[in-house]
């Protein structure tokens, strides 16, 4: 008897009870798990381009149903993690499994709102990307592409040796690694004139960069710079010969 009274204590007794529980369940997911903060991020940014857009009230009821169907996920996935850890602090292979399913659901549910995503912003982004590229198309050929490579490498190793860390290859300020990355990325938007190319380039470039934070090899300061230098040098030179 006494049981069920402490399993009542802790259960809504009606709906007004039953909804603040939710809103405070989705207010402490979001104050404690960071990815739920940029789900939301980007699924305001999403509603609010599709409003900008005036996209048609199909495209905005999937933007909808897509976020709310990531935001649910995560959710379920945080509760998951507090159940893990509520049940044993110390490691366990099969809590780790519960885990690593829970996240995987949240992966699948943002790879089918990404793909929603793209279908409807796809074409207002290569109209924008298009437009973008058609400003600065140059006849530049491959002799500029290894100009840019050549001084961008020779410049990392450069800075390296200003700030005596790491090696021309692995590690230091800056990262050569994003700094060729984000410049190829660069040049394969001006010399294809191909929005796709470019948007494809461009996440490579990411995933690259990524990777050596991952990695431990770099810092995110590290990569950034990296990226950035790659970046300057490749516009700087396209402008000053090609433009």
């Amino acid at each position: 008897m006494e049981e069920n009274k402490r399993i009542k204590k802790h259960t809504p007794q009606n709906w007004v009870d039953s909804f603040s529980a939710a809103i405070e369940g989705i207010i402490l997911a979001t104050k404690t798990e960071k990815n739920m903060k940029i789900h939301f991020g980007i699924a305001f940014g999403a509603i609010i381009l599709a409003l900008i857009l005036r996209i048609s009230k199909i495209s905005l009821l999937l933007i909808f149903i897509s976020a709310l169907f990531v935001l649910f996920a995560e959710t379920f996935n945080t509760a998951i993690e507090y159940l893990s850890d509520f049940v044993s602090q110390e490691h366990s292979p099969h809590l780790k499994a519960v885990k690593n399913i829970s996240a995987g659901a949240v992966l699948l549910s943002a790879m089918a709102a990404f793909i929603i995503g793209y279908e409807i912003f796809s074409k207002y982004l290569y109209r924008v990307v298009y437009y973008f590229l058609i400003m600065i198309k140059s006849p530049a050929g491959s002799d500029i592409s290894i100009i840019v490579i050549s001084l961008v490498l020779v410049l990392i190793i450069f800075i390296k040796a200003v700030f005596g860390k790491g090696t021309p290859l692995r590690g230091g300020m800056p990262s050569g690694h994003a700094a060729v990355a984000f410049s190829i990325w660069l040049m394969v938007s001006f010399l294809t004139f191909n929005p796709v190319a470019s948007l494809l380039t461009l996440v490579l470039a990411f995933i690259i960069a990524i990777s050596r934070i991952k990695g431990g090899i770099h810092s995110r300061l590290e990569v950034l710079m990296g990226s950035l230098l790659g970046i300057l040098v490749t516009a700087l030179i396209f402008k000053f010969f090609y433009f």
